[in-house]
């Protein structure tokens, strides 16, 4: 056989044993391969409700996460929470401001939950305080972070969950999944809300999974009501110290 056929069968050879090794440290570091179009494997072989389990995993493992909630056509005069800004923790623990609105009246109040214990600082009111959170119509912001019975516990009882459009969120990209929670999940974790009605939901996640944004849309005031509450979830597993006051 001529030498440059040898070679050739060779290179040929060569490039074969490449390939394969390079298929080889794909199956094994997924993450860090991309498939001709440029999307993540992992990220087109995982099914809806694949990703929102794994970004589930992601919340609950994490350490600590930064939260920001919104509202958005709450009816007029109504009671509950309009807005918050406040870290959680694992195991759950909680503290930050929440805007509450008790017939209408809206007021800031500093809250801090740990060990089964929330403790508020209220406008009118000197000094910190224990309360009953269920007395202000509100949940114990703590069980937001519980794997059990939080947060998290609606990205898994999500029916019928669909890949929507990518939208931008700043500097990041996220993937739309979409989606219908039953009124009692919403409900046992929020306490406001038709525990009968039918619940939207829209998460938003990255690349790698992490969840973004849950958009929440349905009676949150009773049936034939719709209303928004809107959850930012970043900064995973920043310090942070929660302590009791």
């Amino acid at each position: 056989m001529p030498h440059h056929s040898v070679s050739l069968t060779r290179m040929r050879i060569t490039g074969k044993l490449a390939a394969a090794a390079l298929s080889a440290t794909c199956v094994v570091t997924v993450a860090a391969c991309s498939s001709p179009d440029g999307a993540s494997p992992n990220q087109t072989q995982l099914s809806p409700a694949q990703r929102l389990a794994a970004a589930k995993a992601k919340v609950d493992a994490a350490p600590s996460v930064h939260l920001q909630l919104a509202s958005s056509d709450v009816p007029q005069g109504s009671s509950g929470v309009v807005s918050a800004d406040g870290w959680g923790k694992h195991p759950p623990a909680f503290k930050g401001t929440f805007k509450v609105s008790l017939k209408g009246v809206q007021a800031d109040a500093e809250i801090t939950s740990l060990g089964g214990d929330v403790y508020a600082r209220l406008p009118l009111i000197p000094g910190t305080n224990k309360i009953d959170p269920k007395t202000f119509n509100v949940p114990d912001p703590a069980v937001l972070f519980s794997p059990e019975k939080g947060l998290t516990t609606l990205l898994t009882a999500t029916t019928s969950p669909s890949a929507g459009d990518k939208v931008r969120r700043g500097s990041e990209v996220l993937s739309t999944i979409k989606g219908s929670l039953p009124g009692k999940a919403v409900t046992d974790l929020f306490l406001i809300g038709d525990s009968n009605g039918t619940f939207s939901a829209t998460y938003g996640l990255t690349d790698t999974q992490e969840l973004r944004q849950v958009a929440i849309a349905g009676p949150f005031f009773g049936a034939g009501t719709t209303s928004t509450y809107t959850l930012t979830l970043d900064q995973y597993g920043r310090p942070v110290t929660i302590t009791k006051p």
